[in-house]
């Protein structure tokens, strides 16, 4: 769920790393809110193997192993420094440094590849989302906040009032609506299903 960039940071300072730990209950419930619903709609894919493109710091990584011993799961990450925890959270799991512009696996990989708050980062999301859709032979599964609840949650509780829009995560270069970002998604996929876990939208499409 981190962005991608060019430079590595320690995987404990990345925002992803934080919000994953924060102990504070209303963000733990959000979060786990969130899990519950994407392993719900991965579950009914049922595939053998699982892509987690973006995977940080392995959280989703490891809710997915844990919901899912069967399945076989790749993940990748541009920061050196989270997938060496990632790794370490899944022994299991092939954890690779790449970049989502150049995802390092063939044609055809994976059942269904997951993208869990990847793309609003992303100075070129569509170059992105036809690479995701390139190593998937099936489904995508990808999540991304639901605009303009997300801004308007964060401002609500005084969170990011200095960043534009108010309220927006500062790295964040792209906002979508529900229908909106279906409408991206539908570049390369037939959607399935349009929905989410406040404040995210999670999308899953059938690859064309």
């Amino acid at each position: 769920m981190t962005a991608i960039d060019t430079s590595a940071i320690d995987a404990r300072e990345t925002s992803n790393y934080a919000k994953h730990t924060n102990s504070n209950p209303m963000q733990r419930m959000l979060i786990d809110r969130f899990h519950h619903k994407i392993v719900e709609r991965i579950g009914m894919l049922a595939p053998g193997a699982f892509l987690d493109a973006g995977c940080g710091e392995g959280f989703v990584t490891n809710v997915l192993m844990s919901s899912f011993p069967g399945m076989s799961i790749g993940a990748f990450d541009f920061n050196p420094s989270s997938v060496k925890l990632a790794q370490d959270r899944n022994p299991p799991v092939d954890c690779r440094v790449a970049s989502i512009y150049e995802i390092p696996w063939d044609v055809d990989s994976f059942d269904a590849v997951g993208c869990f708050e990847v793309l609003e980062h992303l100075h070129e999301p569509t170059r992105a989302l036809q690479e995701l859709a390139r190593v998937s032979r099936g489904h995508l599964v990808l999540s991304v906040p639901h605009e303009p609840w997300f801004c308007l949650s964060n401002a609500a509780r005084g969170k990011n009032l200095d960043i534009r829009p108010r309220g927006s995560d500062p790295d964040h270069r792209n906002f979508w609506t529900r229908a909106a970002f279906g409408r991206f998604v539908e570049q390369v996929a037939d959607v399935e299903w349009l929905g989410g876990s406040l404040p995210w939208t999670i999308c899953v499409a059938k690859v064309r």
